[in-house]
């Protein structure tokens, strides 16, 4: 994965400044898994907020070979290259395109 490549096209679309800013919210929690969050914070003296940024760095560096072989079968099929593949379905994301 190329990823100079991948940001020089985000770049090109403008669509860095869009990352920079960017927060998610989340849906409602069912009980328990708040719970979960609420003792591993208790546990570790973070905030929720950070046990949450943990939990999905952990989550997408765990992942990442598997997602990254997903998006490029994905952008075989749709006879792209991974880079591009990617710049574009990021761009519609975020962009709003």
């Amino acid at each position: 994965m190329d990823f100079d490549k991948l940001i020089n096209c985000l770049s090109e679309k403008g669509i860095l400044k869009e990352l920079d800013g960017k927060r998610m919210t989340t849906n409602e929690m069912p009980s328990l898994l708040y719970l979960r969050l609420i003792i591993a914070g208790l546990a570790t003296n973070k905030s929720r907020t950070n046990c949450m940024m943990t939990a999905l760095e952990t989550y997408t560096m765990r992942n990442a070979e598997k997602h990254l072989s997903e998006c490029k079968l994905k952008a075989k099929i749709d006879g792209m290259e991974l880079e591009e593949w990617l710049c574009d379905r990021i761009s519609k994301q975020l962009g709003g395109e």
